[in-house]
């Protein structure tokens, strides 16, 4: 063998030994990766178990089952059909209190997959309704201040004409919670002024947990009273929710779930938020409504009365939602 075969064969030997070292390192390091791979997989999966079975904990919880009149059969959720969920904020818990207040924010949401989107309809909280067994001269928010739960969902039924399959309750002290765990969220503001301290400038601002209550309770200073009251919650809850749908991470979902938890009531199963967060993706535009009134002083007390041409409109846009 010649010096010029010897160093071709050396260079050939040189080069199998470098493809062979080269083809197990990379399947080597493939291998690595696998393993990285598949301990994120087995991390992702148990935090998912994790969230699964806290987001239940917390949901079970909440859940609190209310003695109603019934108009109808509860809608079968897993099937996707038409449903109603009474949105009521309380003022137990707002700056410390304790006792059952009165329910100042009352919302009746339709939501209809089919229609592809929800209906929310503001009840002004100084509406004048006859409640059964204490009188015709009354404000429908005091219905939860005689009977709870019960007598508020009993009073929105009788006086739109539409049933009411499930009510979510929320106190004021839970607001705040729910903000410090959720973050500021930003709102457009169409009015400037000052509430328990806090002022806020026409614009663009920052709620937070320090000015959330100041924010959505204020209705002196407003031309428009309650009804810019109502306003500026409707936009500080859609604000919220939709800030609640792009979270991430998971240092935040124990502490909007403890908010939730204790400071929550509903009728809705875990069951039931299951589908409904599966079967009603299709009804995430959301149509407000505000029911009108109008201001008028009767012995001495000041009521929000709506016109029954109102009513009816208001009554008739909910059951077309609800495919009735």
């Amino acid at each position: 063998m010649n010096n010029e075969e010897e160093k071709l064969n050396r260079n050939h030997s040189h080069h199998k030994h470098h493809h062979h070292r080269s083809f197990w390192q990379r399947h080597k390091i493939w291998k690595w990766v696998l393993i990285v791979i598949g301990l994120f997989i087995v991390v992702d999966v148990a935090l998912f178990g994790k969230m699964y079975f806290d987001a239940k904990k917390s949901a079970n919880s909440t859940y609190k089952q209310v003695k109603t009149n019934k108009l109808r059969n509860t809608p079968d959720l897993n099937n996707g059909k038409p449903f109603t969920v009474l949105i009521l904020g309380t003022d137990t818990g707002e700056y410390g209190r304790t006792y059952r207040g009165r329910s100042d924010t009352m919302m009746l949401a339709a939501v209809s997959p089919k229609e592809k989107k929800t209906t929310l309809v503001s009840i002004p909280r100084d509406t004048k309704v006859a409640i059964p067994g204490y009188g015709y001269n009354n404000k429908i928010n005091a219905a939860y201040s005689y009977e709870g739960t019960k007598g508020a969902v009993n009073i929105v039924q009788s006086y739109l004409d539409v049933p009411v399959d499930y009510y979510v309750e929320m106190n004021m002290k839970g607001l705040e919670e729910l903000s410090a765990a959720v973050g500021p969220v930003k709102v457009e503001n169409d009015l400037e002024f000052t509430n328990a301290n806090k002022t806020f400038k026409k614009g663009t601002v920052t709620i937070d947990e320090d000015n959330i209550l100041a924010y959505t309770r204020m209705r002196y200073e407003d031309p428009r009273g309650d009804y810019g009251r109502q306003l500026r919650q409707r936009m500080v809850l859609e604000a919220l929710v939709k800030k609640i749908a792009t979270i991430g991470s998971m240092t935040k979902y124990q502490s909007i779930l403890n908010a939730i938890s204790s400071n929550m009531k509903t009728n809705l199963t875990f069951d039931d938020m299951k589908a409904i967060a599966t079967k009603y993706s299709s009804a995430s535009k959301i149509e407000q409504i505000q029911l009108q009134g109008e201001s008028q002083m009767i012995d001495g007390v000041s009521y929000e009365v709506v016109p029954q041409s109102n009513l009816d409109k208001v009554t008739s846009q909910l059951k077309k939602a609800l495919n009735e």
